[in-house]
């Protein structure tokens, strides 16, 4: 009786859960869509701005759609994402290498909300460990998901880790090719959620993520320079799915 009653509890939970933005790319047809953003033409579920733009390139030349870029396990979606950086990714000329999209909404996106995503380290092209990449994040870095080594540090480090506070709450060395599914828990009490492939969500971390959420959310690729020297890479690839953001719940099943 007791886990019918909880079964029930959380099916009312997730049913009532109402998505304030919905990052799923079911609406994009190709690439191409990304291009179709401005800031006098904001259309689209993203923000499409933020990616190597010194030599003529669009936001398509860094982006790509398509079933494999996915997580198989999620439902109610038709693709994913996948996320190019190479030396070529110099934004406004910046040190930095960065491929981002960032909510196209109305909505604040701030409160006691749960930003889903999903993502995957692949084995072809992965990042460089060597390099800090920050790969989810809001602007005021209250909550960061990254991968490698972080910046001011030697060595390389083979690590995908969330980390709010200065502090990291959760860490794991990634497997390639595996997807790694989060939820952050904005505004009180805050929390971090993790699984990986089909599994449902678990909490993993309870506590404050230092942050109300915003629609200032980057997914994608920025990748530090060491000391400041210049950047050696060849092409490096992330692959996103699975993302949206919900007022209740939080949603664990994929």
């Amino acid at each position: 009786m007791q886990s019918i009653a909880l079964s029930l509890f959380l099916f009312v939970a997730t049913a009532s859960a109402t998505v304030l933005w919905d990052g799923r790319f079911n609406n994009y047809t190709t690439a191409a869509d990304f291009d179709k953003w401005s800031w006098n033409n904001q259309v689209g579920q993203y923000q499409t701005y933020i990616y190597g733009n010194l030599h003529g390139e669009t936001a398509s030349s860094w982006l790509t759609l398509g079933g494999q870029f996915m997580n198989p396990a999620t439902t109610g979606e038709k693709q994913g994402v996948k996320v190019k950086i190479n030396a070529q990714s110099t934004w406004n000329g910046g040190p930095m290498l960065r491929t981002e999209l960032l909510p196209q909404t109305t909505n604040s996106l701030t409160g006691h909300l749960f930003f889903h995503v999903s993502l995957q380290i692949p084995a072809v092209n992965p990042p460089d460990p060597a390099y800090e990449h920050q790969i989810v994040f809001w602007e005021g870095h209250f909550a960061d998901i990254k991968y490698g080594q972080l910046s001011g540090q030697n060595g390389v480090a083979d690590t995908l880790q969330v980390i709010t506070g200065g502090k990291s709450i959760w860490s794991v060395e990634p497997v390639k090719g595996v997807w790694y599914n989060f939820i952050l828990e904005t505004g009180p009490p805050g929390g971090l959620w993790v699984s990986t492939g089909s599994d449902a969500l678990k909490k993993v971390y309870t506590g404050s993520l230092n942050g109300n959420g915003g629609t200032d959310w980057h997914v994608g690729a920025l990748r530090l320079p060491i000391n400041g020297a210049p950047q050696q890479i060849a092409e490096t690839d992330l692959y996103y799915s699975g993302i949206y953001v919900e007022d209740s719940g939080p949603t664990t099943q994929l």
